[in-house]
């Protein structure tokens, strides 16, 4: 008897032979017999990009931020090109941005074609400043009509590729035969894209592996076989970057600059310049103390004299007023921060300046704090554009440059300025936790040579003290301390019969004595000390010298300034 078969016995081997075919067509399509995967996958569907933006890359490095495309044109998030072009400002009080030139202060709204110039309206076909989301973005065209690098822009899907870093190396490859990127280093990894036979990519890492991680020219980092890279090369790019200061002139003397400040603490006092200049010998520069910001919108607070103006330049010696920052009122995070603020201000500068026909201007504020030095920094662009225009002096105090007040941007004040003078004083304070001195050697020469790393020497004036410090370690443990002149300094080491011992490290003389149970320490200040300070001044590399303050000095140290003079 013939058996049966069940219909269902027939069916199950026919769908499995179907599946197992229906497998190996498609695994037939995506490997070959040596097991190297075929497939090729979208990169839009890759990189998964959210609608008009595109994949950012500088440096060979990918930002954590996406570039977006906008009626066909491409914008960095500002985070981005504000690292490129520093002096591009947003000011969120205001809500505007503020680029800065030599000579042009431009301002923008985000989204709008309009924009002003040194106070003038102007109209561009594309805005250069836009808002998404709640982010700043800015027009590649617009950073690099001012910033020299090299920026490509592909589509489908967007990549924008830039290369910033000046003088920046890369190894560089061919790529030999026509071949594969892929995800990640091994044959079974999916297909990125093709790359052609003379195409050229970056190298992201060593060869040292079958294969290596690559960037290509149009944006994809991904692996291809080692043995597929040719004619491996360093590759560099060189920027012009002097376009971007082009116009930055500053006002050189042709003899060293010998300031003094002069402490005017009230109009009255004005009549005493002639007493602070009796001993002056070589003075050819004064900063009388008139002027303190007296408010956040940027008012002054004054003790200036036409009067003194007249008689100073009467005998040649040039006026520049100190501006202070001492007034503990001022909200000078916005006063620095608005573009408002920062304006009057300015405003109120420039005022002075022409109606009482001064020679410059000494900014003397000491008292930044990082969250609003870049408002500060843009000031002093602001400020130097129409400084620069009338042909008068900015300069700027300094502290001695170090890590804790980097904020300061000693690189930008000194292409900005005409003038830096760093503050080779106060090395010990009154708030200092112990006795030293207020200006050793080691001091001075720190000064001098922090502040050239970032300033050019030229432009550096060197701020030396006129006082001292008495300084009184109370047997209780507390520590006291009160400036003192020179000469002041000098009567109480005598009154009290005390000895002083030329101390060759700080190049002063050191003297000590009991008062009671208490222990007195002094560094003195006077001609000698003064004369050691000034063989580390290289008279034909700086600007010159300036002296904290008039009055304080015995007439010998003008000698030591003489004898550097010559």
């Amino acid at each position: 008897m013939i058996k049966k078969l069940n219909p269902i016995m027939i069916i199950i081997p026919v769908v499995v032979i179907a599946i197992i075919s229906a497998a190996v067509l498609v695994l037939g399509k995506k490997l070959d017999f040596s097991g190297s995967n075929k497939t090729e996958i979208s990169l839009t569907d890759y990189y998964k990009l959210p609608e008009g933006e595109a994949r950012l890359v500088v440096d060979l490095i990918k930002s954590d931020e996406n570039a977006i495309i906008k009626d066909g044109k491409t914008y960095l998030p500002y985070s981005v090109a504000v690292k490129m072009l520093p002096r591009i400002f947003y000011d969120a009080f205001d809500d505007v941005v503020v680029y800065t030139t030599a000579t042009e202060k431009y301002i923008y709204n985000a989204g709008e074609k309009e924009y002003q110039l040194n106070g003038r309206s102007e109209t561009e076909d594309v805005a250069s400043f836009i808002e998404e989301g709640g982010n700043l973005y800015v027009s590649l065209d617009f950073i690099t009509k001012w910033h020299d690098m090299k920026a490509d822009v592909f589509e489908n899907p967007g990549r924008v590729v830039i290369f910033d870093e000046n003088n920046a190396e890369y190894e560089y490859a061919g790529v030999k035969s026509d071949t594969a990127l892929r995800e990640a280093g091994d044959k079974k990894e999916v297909i990125l894209k093709k790359v052609s036979e003379g195409d050229k990519v970056y190298l992201l890492e060593g060869t040292g592996n079958e294969y290596t991680r690559v960037f290509t020219e149009d944006g994809v980092t991904g692996y291809i076989k080692t043995s597929e890279l040719d004619n491996i090369e360093k590759k560099e790019y060189i920027f012009d970057r002097e376009k971007e200061d082009a116009g930055y002139t500053s006002i050189t003397r042709d003899e060293p600059i010998v300031l003094g400040w002069h402490q005017v603490t009230s109009t009255a006092a004005n009549a005493g310049w002639a007493t602070a200049l009796a001993k002056a010998e070589g003075l050819n520069v004064i900063s009388p103390t008139w002027f303190s910001v007296a408010d956040t919108d940027g008012e002054l607070t004054t003790f200036a004299s036409k009067d003194y103006v007249t008689k100073l330049k009467g005998i040649n010696v040039d006026v520049w007023p100190l501006i202070s920052d001492f007034n503990k009122d001022v909200d000078y995070n916005r006063l620095f921060m608005s573009t408002t603020s920062r304006g009057n201000l300015i405003k109120n500068i420039i005022y002075f300046v022409e109606e009482y026909g001064l020679d410059g201007i000494n900014i003397d504020f000491e008292n930044i704090k990082a969250s609003y030095a870049g408002g500060y920094i843009q000031f002093l662009r602001e400020l130097s554009i129409e400084m620069r225009s009338r042909q008068k002096v900015l300069s700027v105090d300094n502290y001695i440059p170090l890590e804790f007040n980097a904020f300061y941007n000693i690189k930008e004040q000194g292409i900005v300025a005409d003038y830096l003078c760093v503050m080779a004083y106060d090395e010990h304070y009154s708030g200092s936790s112990e006795a030293g001195s207020v200006s050793s050697l080691s001091w001075v020469k720190n000064s001098i040579e922090n502040t050239a790393k970032s300033a050019p020497m030229e432009k550096l004036i060197v701020g030396l003290p006129f006082y001292t410090r008495l300084w009184r370690e109370a047997h209780t443990g507390k520590l006291t301390s009160k400036a003192l002149a020179m000469d002041g300094g000098l009567s109480l080491v005598n009154s009290n019969k005390a000895k002083k011992e030329w101390d060759k490290e700080t190049g002063q003389y050191y003297s000590e004595w009991k008062d009671g149970k208490d222990k007195m320490r002094i560094w003195l200040e006077e001609e000698k000390s003064l004369a050691a300070k000034l063989e580390l001044v290289e008279k034909d590399k700086v600007a010159g010298i300036a002296f904290w303050k008039l009055g304080l000095e015995r007439k010998e140290a003008w000698e030591s300034v003489t004898n550097w003079l010559r």
